[in-house]
């Protein structure tokens, strides 16, 4: 009995010896088929590497969940878990939208052997780095890794896909601001741009400011504006007529702003009903600084044609804010030319809104007897510290001018105003001899009264 057990194990032994080379050849026809298939990249985690015992696995990636626009790095496992060693093992990722390269680092990584099982050198963990897309979606995208023997891909080839999980968040900044200096007293289109940065459309959005103790404020309007959608990269502009005290003290002023909308990723919490719960609004303030001060306004009016023959114009500082350091020139024109020896410009100071004063030039016109317009330029500091420079123009009729006539007149004058003044003196002379007068008239008849009274006294005593 025990010897028929025994030639029935020996006759199962060769049958099996028969058998494995047709089952080999299979394989490799399996093994040829299989890594066509890999090459055409039609399916995924097919390849003969699982035949041959030959595991892939994604241990971590970092950041999880990754933003669009950052930089992942992920670590795989590769593993041998057959009977044979695997040499020449190489991993390639090929990185498909919204996965791409990244300049100095490796996408394809040679890890040499990969021993049989139970040894030590049977797995080795491989780092890569990729970027993300800036402008994608949140959700869930495919990333491919090939394993194959490098130099012979029929030997062993494995292919397969991992799910990597992009975070989409909305996000939005005040990109701009239209104004940066105020007039006091003056209306201004103040525009704020609202840009979407994120990677998800801003849905109802609202923005407001204030300024610090309400200096600045809304002109027929509130300061709230309503926008409905912002598209990824879009700019939106919130608009406003603003005005500010005349009497508001120059500097800077602080102005706060607030931007709030649905946080589109809180939204997607569903309730068992299947409904949205909770309606998450994203805030976002910021600051920003506007001067208020600045530049001023001018008027420039001829008053007088003095007895010498010069020109003499008030300057009005007619604006909302003083003006450091005033100059006034005459810059070179066809109609009138400064008088050689003269100078052009005349230095005024200082001039504090509402303040003005006066200058003179020698001028002389190209025509007589006619209103030629006449160029002024004014330069002044603003009260921000900024040299500004204003032009202004007037008519002014140029007459003619005898200095003999006007010595002749002036010598008259003279005569006059010497006669006048020794005429004042006599009637004032005159005025002080009759109050001297009248003084000792008065003395006169005190003592008089008193001498009376003194004889009477002594006459009364002779009687008694």
């Amino acid at each position: 009995m025990g010897f028929k057990l025994t030639g029935f194990i020996c006759l199962l032994l060769l049958l099996a010896s028969c058998v494995q080379p047709v089952l080999a050849e299979d394989s490799s026809e399996t093994d040829s088929s299989e890594t066509e298939s890999t090459e055409d990249e039609s399916t995924s985690n097919i390849g003969s590497g699982l035949d041959k015992g030959l595991t892939l696995d994604l241990l971590n990636q970092d950041p999880d969940p990754v933003k669009p626009g950052d930089v992942l790095e992920i670590r795989l496992s590769i593993q041998n878990t057959g009977y044979e060693d695997l040499d020449n093992c190489v991993l390639e990722i090929k990185p498909e939208y919204p996965f791409k390269a990244i300049a100095g680092e490796k996408l394809v990584q040679n890890i040499g052997t990969l021993g049989k099982r139970y040894e030590d050198n049977r797995q080795k963990v491989v780092k890569f780095k990729l970027g993300l897309d800036n402008n994608i979606n949140e959700g869930k995208y495919p990333l491919k890794v090939y394993v194959y023997a490098d130099g012979n891909k029929n030997r062993f080839s494995l292919t397969k896909d991992f799910d990597i999980e992009i975070d989409s968040e909305s996000n939005a900044e005040i990109e701009y601001i239209s104004v940066e200096k105020m007039v006091p007293g003056q209306k201004t289109d103040l525009v704020f741009g609202i840009k979407n940065v994120g990677n998800s459309p801003l849905k109802n959005a609202m923005f407001s400011w204030e300024s610090t103790n309400d200096v600045i404020l809304p002109v027929g309007s509130s300061n709230v504006k309503h926008i409905n959608l912002i598209d990824i990269g879009d700019t939106e502009n919130a608009s406003f007529e603003v005005l500010t005290n005349v009497n508001t003290k120059p500097g800077l002023y602080k102005l706060n702003m607030v931007l709030t909308y649905d946080d589109v990723e809180e939204l997607q919490t569903i309730t068992e009903a299947g409904t949205v719960e909770n309606q998450k609004r994203k805030e976002i303030k910021s600051k920003a600084g506007i001067y208020i001060g600045g530049t001023t306004d001018f008027d420039v009016a001829f008053m007088e044609r003095s007895q010498t023959g010069a020109y003499t114009f008030s300057i009005s500082n007619i604006g909302n804010n003083a003006a450091n350091s005033v100059k006034i020139s005459i810059p070179q024109q066809a109609n009138w030319t400064v008088a050689d020896g003269s100078s052009n410009s005349v230095v005024l100071g200082n001039l504090q809104k509402g303040d003005y004063t006066t200058a003179d030039f020698n001028l002389k016109p190209a025509k007589i007897g006619e209103d030629l317009p006449i160029k002024f330029e004014i330069s002044y500091t603003s009260n921000d510290g900024i040299r500004q420079v204003e032009e202004i123009e007037l008519s002014l009729y140029s007459s003619t001018f005898t200095p003999s006539t006007e010595a002749g007149i002036s010598k008259e004058g003279n005569s006059s105003s010497l006669a006048y003044k020794a005429g004042f003196a006599m009637l004032v002379f005159v005025a002080c001899g009759a109050v001297i007068y009248k003084k000792r008239q008065k003395k006169l008849k005190m003592e008089s009264a008193q001498e009376n009274e003194l004889n009477e006294m002594k006459a009364e005593d002779r009687d008694k």
